[in-house]
């Protein structure tokens, strides 16, 4: 025993048997007395299952501390086909045989749920939709106690003492009710089982009345009278007369029920363990489980909140659910007789105890108070209403669809334009002459950047239409930038199209960027669009550009070409056309070029790396040269770039110390550098020069720390 179990998995073991034996053969019984099979013989279908779940979810180790039996929930969606099925005229015995089939099937759907990685979007079943299947589910299962609770084949008797089945109900959910609170190292259930029999028996012995046999459990059937179910070749039900219309879809809707409550239970288990349970090998265990169980005669079940925590908490690790298994196992070869003394009421007051006070989800009402979950706490109504009016494959399929409706609404609600703006709100990052910035912000609405948010499909596309119609009019250029769009659908892409040739016949052209491979798109916009449609190659070329900064930069150029003016000024500059020495005379231009040295770079040299010390100044004669900002070895950001008549390196000239980024020549350049040694030489022997040369660094330096504020005020935003 030392070498199979730990010392923790026999306490954990032990403490959750306790709380599990009630459980399981109420819920066997529940669900099978009602068609005319013994209270004994359905308590025993529950110990079965929970023998079967308990050892192959314990053999696949999936997760620890976790142990299993029938629950609330998967009763309810037997009893849900027990009553299709006995409506359609089947027998006890067609009944038996048809629901192990059922359970035969969802559980090796469940195994192919855990084996496929399925559990993966079992997590994405909505909330609401869960707590309404539960809560449904739960009011179920009391009226089938109500109902239970009844008694009407021995009126006569009863009137005599009718109370005692009611009272020993209640007792057993107080019992429970106030071990949860006041008795905590005391299970609830053994509180309810124990106080409700002691109860009973009390009661029947004052009263004198010699209680019904359907009052008590009684004893277990032997092991000897078990026989392995074969659902395809029995001699109850041929083949030809399986309702497979009910069987399979039920057998789906279990399986993934199942799986659903196996995984809530496992997180549950890895909560109080600080582990992380396997959902492959558990959904598989869990599956195998419960097919032994069908071939048996069980019930469905599956992980258990309850009797999980109260194993960990008893030091229940990896062993707990085959010790479980184990003790069950043991309780129907030696303790069956014992049953003979339970009562069924009492049974019934833990199943109602389990339904009111953990399967009730009372926070649906506070959801239906607040506007912003008003709509959750109504698709949990609903799907209360249709389990309870119809079955609860048909309210898993409503809440499902409701809660497709509710996010296709969000998803339109949603706004999909972050933000419009255009060249003076967001220009790009290339250095441009006073004269070209000026023009630009003159006409900075023939320039409008659209940043797109979420998801462009076919309910949020045609809001994105709308909004950009009036611009479609305008010879205009429009960048629209998909750096935060999530995913891009057929329909969105169509769009597209009609967006490109409808701003092309005003003179317009429509321009993307940022976009990203995976969502819908291509990195070439044009290849996606031509790929929708083999007949419509399409009238107008498309534009993409990698960053939203190339983008812009290319309208501005485009848009300085249209106003008559060399948007690329990639000739050749002098010394006094560049922005820093627009106001200096000629003769002071001519002295400061005489302490200013040429550097001449190819296209892919580097002026300068980040990090590297560094104290000159340049001024760009000739070519481009990009300021970027590396985060990856392969990967950068570009800060700035400077054409003909731009400076650069003003940081480390005014305060020697480390470049701040890297200084690449796009093309061949040619530059003049000023280093601070020959910068003293300009202060000694012309220091008005040098002043100026100050303050005109100090004026640009002024106004790009205005821009950059205008860019953080933009990006904050």
């Amino acid at each position: 025993m030392k070498a199979l179990f730990a010392k923790g998995d026999i306490f954990g073991g032990l403490a959750a048997s306790a709380v599990i034996l009630p459980q399981a053969t109420a819920f066997g019984i529940a669900l099978w007395t009602p068609y005319g099979i013994s209270a004994s013989s359905a308590a025993l279908a529950g110990l079965i299952t929970t023998i079967f779940l308990c050892l192959f979810s314990g053999l696949a180790r999936g997760s620890i501390g976790m142990v299993s039996a029938p629950t609330g929930p998967t009763m309810v969606l037997v009893g849900g086909a027990l009553v299709t099925l006995s409506a359609q005229g089947y027998a006890a015995e067609q009944l038996i045989v048809l629901i192990s089939l059922l359970l035969l099937i969802s559980g090796a759907m469940q195994v192919l749920i855990g084996l496929s990685n399925g559990g993966r979007l079992i997590k994405f079943i909505p909330y609401p939709v869960v707590s309404g299947f539960v809560t449904g589910s739960a009011l179920l299962m009391i009226l089938s106690q109500l109902r239970l609770l009844e008694v009407q084949h021995y009126q006569q008797l009863l009137l005599q003492a009718l109370w005692i089945p009611w009272v020993t109900a209640v007792s057993s959910f107080v019992a429970m009710a106030m071990a949860a609170r006041y008795w905590k190292k005391l299970p609830d259930t053994v509180a309810g089982l124990l106080i409700g029999t002691l109860l009973f028996h009390g009661l029947v012995l004052v009263s004198g009345v010699a209680a019904p046999e359907h009052w008590l459990v009684g004893s277990l059937p032997g092991v000897t009278e078990l026989h392995v179910i074969n659902p395809f070749q029995s001699e109850y039900i041929s083949a030809n007369e399986i309702p497979w219309a009910i069987i399979l879809p039920v057998s789906a809707a279990l399986a993934v029920l199942s799986a659903t409550n196996n995984l809530l239970t496992a997180v549950v288990a890895d909560s109080a363990t600080t582990t992380r349970h396997h959902a492959k090998r558990e959904l598989t265990g869990q599956g195998i489980g419960q097919m032994m169980a069908a071939m048996f005669g069980g019930i469905a079940g599956s992980g258990t909140t309850g009797a999980t925590l109260v194993s960990v908490q008893s030091g229940g690790r990896r062993g707990v659910a085959l010790f479980s298994a184990l003790i069950f196992t043991l309780c129907v070869l030696l303790l069956g007789s014992v049953a003979a003394l339970l009562p069924v009421s009492v049974l019934a007051g833990l199943i109602l105890n389990v339904a009111i006070m953990s399967m009730i989800k009372w926070d649906m009402f506070v959801w239906l108070k607040r506007r912003a979950s008003r709509l959750d706490g109504a698709t949990a109504l609903l799907v209360i209403g249709v389990t309870l009016a119809y079955n609860l494959m048909a309210a898993i399929g409503v809440g499902l669809v409701v809660a497709i409706l509710q996010f296709v609404r969000a998803q339109i609600k949603s706004p999909v334009i972050h933000r419009r703006s255009n060249l003076a709100q967001r220009p790009s990052v290339r250095q441009r002459s006073d004269s070209q910035r000026a023009l630009l912000n003159l006409h900075a609405n023939q320039v409008l950047i659209y940043e797109l948010t979420g998801n462009l499909f076919f309910g949020t596309v045609d809001y994105l239409f709308e909004k950009l119609t009036d611009d479609f009019n305008m010879p205009v250029t429009i960048i629209l930038d998909m750096a935060r769009v999530h995913q891009v659908d057929l329909t969105a892409v169509r769009m597209f199209r009609q967006m490109i040739d409808r701003i092309h016949v005003s003179g317009g052209e429509l321009v993307f960027t940022n976009v990203r491979k995976g969502k819908g798109l291509s990195h070439k916009v044009e290849k996606s669009l031509r790929r929708i449609s083999a007949h419509h190659t399409g009238t107008y070329p498309v534009k993409t550009f990698i960053d939203a900064d190339e983008a812009i930069e290319y309208a501005e150029n485009k848009l300085l070409a249209e106003l008559g003016v060399d948007p690329e000024s990639i000739h050749r500059v002098e010394l006094s056309e560049g922005n820093l020495f627009a106001d200096f005379a000629a003769n002071d231009v001519t002295t400061l070029q005489q302490y200013m040295t040429r550097v001449s770079l190819k296209s892919g040299d580097y002026l300068f790396h980040i990090n590297d010390p560094g104290e000159e100044l340049f001024v760009v004669l000739e070519g481009d040269i990009d300021i970027l900002l590396p985060y990856t070895e392969y990967h950068y950001k570009r800060l700035s770039k400077c054409g003909p008549g731009a400076f650069l390196g003003e940081i480390a000239f005014l305060k020697q110390g480390l470049r701040t980024a890297d200084a690449k020549a796009i093309v061949d350049s040619e530059l003049l550098k000023l280093d601070r040694h020959a910068f003293r030489k300009l202060r000694e022997q012309h220091p008005d020069v040098a002043i100026k040369l100050l303050m005109r660094l100090g004026q640009e330096l002024g106004t790009r720390l205005r821009r950059a504020d205008e860019e953080l005020h933009r990006l904050s935003s």
